[in-house]
């Protein structure tokens, strides 16, 4: 019986250590805090700017992971399992293909990157807290830009469920629902936590989703989840924007 205890707690333990280390990484990853006072204006004629912020974004999230797993590997630092090292080299690898800017206006698939990025997150920073991320989504395709500034949005949002939406250990599902619909696109992120839009510090992350909405041309609601607790944002891309997707 003793052993059997003995056991229990160092699994625990151990569980605890790496939840410690998930939440401690992971507000690497958060956007920086902005200055409440600074409005942000989405102008049309600013949409270069956003868009070369978007690759930015993109590029820095691809350097920070592969830092990350560079750390992670090093005989002196087992951060991570062998499995989650080789899980965060794959999204590096994926946040750098979004950050590459091929100057091309061809309509290209959204949803499979999307994927790797959004399930990536949750198994690299949610698993000791048994975080998964769902996906309901329809064939999608965006010009490069558009899903660049999309799945970056996805990323931020999953980001902030993951650091916010499960206090204390607490697990769940971050659900991702990318439709068509004949008003346009959405996409729907919500966790099934708890509602931390009053938790978080002021204006944290906003202005980042402002200016990807700005090269998507869209619309953000936020609000309760669907079963009545958790949080979710919803963006709009309205179809008068342009055949910037496949319907």
């Amino acid at each position: 019986m003793m052993m059997s205890t003995m056991n229990t707690t160092a699994v625990t333990s151990e569980r605890l250590d790496r939840i410690a280390t998930e939440e401690m990484i992971l507000r690497l990853f958060s956007p920086a805090l902005s200055s409440p006072g600074k409005a942000f204006s989405a102008q049309v004629d600013h949409a270069s700017l956003w868009r070369a912020d978007a690759i930015h974004r993109a590029k820095n999230m691809a350097q920070l992971t592969a830092s990350l797993a560079n750390l992670a590997e090093h005989p002196s630092r087992r951060w991570f399992p062998d499995e989650l090292v080789v899980k965060t080299r794959g999204l590096a690898r994926a946040y750098d293909e979004l950050g590459t800017d091929c100057g091309s206006s061809h309509m290209v698939p959204c949803v499979p990157l999307l994927a790797t990025i959004a399930v990536g997150l949750a198994e690299i920073f949610g698993s000791a807290r048994d975080i998964a991320v769902s996906i309901d989504a329809d064939t999608v395709l965006l010009v490069p830009d558009m899903r660049r500034a999309l799945i970056l949005m996805c990323s931020e949002l999953i980001i902030n469920a993951l650091k916010y939406g499960y206090p204390r250990g607490t697990g769940g599902t971050i659900r991702v629902t990318l439709k068509n619909g004949s008003t346009g696109l959405s996409l729907v992120v919500e966790n099934d936590g708890i509602d931390f839009a009053t938790d978080c510090p002021a204006n944290e992350g906003s202005p980042l989703l402002d200016r990807l909405s700005a090269v998507l041309g869209a619309s953000i609601e936020r609000g309760s989840g669907s079963m009545g607790h958790g949080y979710r944002v919803d963006a709009k891309v309205c179809a008068s924007e342009g055949p910037r997707h496949a319907l």
